[in-house]
């Protein structure tokens, strides 16, 4: 049995603002840093030389608005408003967008339940520091498995299985994946999606074919607490992340997509409020709403239309409203 808990960064969708006198919020950057929602990770797993001693944590991320490969990326984590440890990110830089790993492994943690991590990017030829995101999570500990030779660490992901992002990509590859939007969210479940489909209506009136969708294999984001007890059941949660192209739908404007394109395939011809159910057998197992303008776009949600708020480009947060 595989007794190394991987556990998922569980984050707050809105951007939290600069600390009085330090931190300037991402958005005062030039360019300005926004985070690459999708991207991340955050894995607890137990002190490798002894897993009792408590957790070591890694993260990935990945941030839109680096100037320079000089400047650098941390995540400081807080517990009751007091910094406890440092992840420190060895990040790759193309152009401006900066991803890679972050972690800390220096000595056992063990600060449990509600912490903080603030990811902070340090812009080397200004010298100034910005706060690109606060993230949330909560760590388990639980201890006495059943032959007492090892403790489970892990942050608990429920949280995210209300978030959800809609990507508009895929516009300049000559296959079958341009321009269909992608649906990104979690499940807990190790059970595929066989033949899913959105129903929708718009603006309350109406009604669009059945969206034929079709999921995207190779994602390896997966997050899995193994609880073995003294005594009773064994007990195994498993979250992992799916995407889902909708096959029959088309983003952005009409010349883009050509004349012959159906107009019940296209988000441009069908410009307003959205109404889908994620179906399955039957069975709704999301409700999603969101806003589509005269491009053919999807629009950001009001979350992320704050002052201090930058996005990524083609991306629009999409919750579950059930």
């Amino acid at each position: 049995m595989n007794r190394m808990v991987a556990a998922l960064l569980v984050f707050v969708p809105s951007l939290a603002l600069a600390a009085p006198n330090k931190l300037l919020p991402g958005s005062e950057h030039e360019p300005p840093l926004v985070l690459d929602e999708t991207s991340v990770t955050m894995y607890a797993h137990p002190f490798p030389e002894d897993s009792k001693k408590g957790y070591v944590i890694q993260a990935y991320v990945g941030i839109l608005g680096f100037a320079d490969a000089s400047d650098r990326a941390r995540i400081d984590l807080k517990k009751n408003g007091k910094v406890f440890a440092t992840m420190k990110c060895q990040l790759k830089v193309d152009d401006s967008y900066a991803h890679g790993d972050c972690e800390y492994k220096d000595k056992p943690l063990t600060p449990t339940g509600e912490i903080e991590g603030e990811l902070i990017y340090t812009d080397d030829h200004t010298e100034k520091e910005y706060l690109v995101r606060t993230f949330k999570v909560t760590v388990l500990h639980i201890g006495g498995q059943a032959n007492g030779s090892y403790d489970v660490w892990s942050i608990v992901p429920d949280d995210l299985l209300a978030a959800g992002w809609m990507i508009l990509g895929h516009e300049n590859v000559n296959d079958s994946r341009r321009r269909h939007p992608e649906l990104y969210f979690w499940v807990a479940s190790t059970e595929s999606l066989s033949d899913p489909v959105l129903r929708c209506t718009v603006n309350g009136g109406k009604k669009i074919p059945d969206i034929k969708l079709g999921e995207m294999s190779g994602d390896s984001q997966q997050i899995t607490i193994d609880n073995q007890p003294k005594s009773g059941a064994r007990k195994q949660v498993t979250w992992r992340r799916v995407i889902l192209m909708l096959d029959s739908v088309y983003w952005g404007k009409r010349d883009t997509l050509g004349p012959k394109t159906n107009p019940d395939e296209t988000f441009v011809d069908n410009p307003g409020k959205w109404e889908c159910g994620l179906r399955r057998e039957g069975k709704t197992l999301r409700q999603l709403s969101f806003q589509v303008d005269a491009d053919g776009m999807v629009q950001q949600a009001e979350m992320e239309s704050g002052k201090n708020v930058s996005v990524r480009p083609n991306l629009a947060e999409i919750p579950d409203r059930a």
